[in-house]
């Protein structure tokens, strides 16, 4: 996934296509991911006069570890973003945007696509519905909206006599 800009610089007046499978071996130094699959990298780039716009996609399968029942899980994720690579950027400039790249020689989709990867996984994953039997919580129970919005909420004890005023002042209306 890494071009030179002489052969980039043959699709200027068209777009550029690419379909291309990656493999990652390691994404980050996180214990709870055991392999990063599947990764499918597709899109169209297109040429402006100092830049290329990426029109990204990704999608992978990464097998984790389940954060409540410890077994091994697969999340499928699909992810698209618009990338832009400058070649006016020199290569620490900073920019607002992160979607802004320096583009220097080549054009180099492989850190992009690591970096999407890392932002998308979530912190916390499970397919388990039940609710963590460690929790070590007694008296507590789970209720869903159906029982919340059936219940009236209590009064504290400190604004009771302004209830009973709210109620008066609603009937004489």
């Amino acid at each position: 996934m890494k071009w030179s800009l002489s052969q980039l610089r043959k699709y200027a007046s068209d777009k550029f296509t690419f379909n291309e499978t990656v493999q990652l071996d390691t994404l980050l130094d996180r214990a709870d991911i055991l392999a990063v699959e599947d990764v499918n990298v597709y899109g169209d780039m297109f040429f402006g006069r100092h830049r290329v716009d990426v029109d990204l996609h990704i999608s992978a399968v990464v097998k984790m570890i389940d954060s409540r029942s410890g077994d091994t899980v697969s999340l499928p994720l699909e992810i698209q973003s618009v990338e832009v690579f400058d070649e006016t950027l020199e290569e620490d400039e900073e920019t607002e945007d992160d979607n802004m790249h320096p583009l220097i020689h080549t054009l180099d989709l492989e850190p992009v696509v690591r970096e999407l990867l890392i932002v998308n996984l979530p912190t916390v994953y499970t397919e388990s519905d039940e609710l963590p039997g460690s929790s070590g919580a007694s008296g507590w129970t789970v209720m869903d909206e159906a029982e919340v919005s059936g219940q009236k909420p209590a009064v504290d004890p400190r604004l009771q006599k302004l209830e009973a005023l709210k109620l008066s002042d609603e009937e004489e209306k």
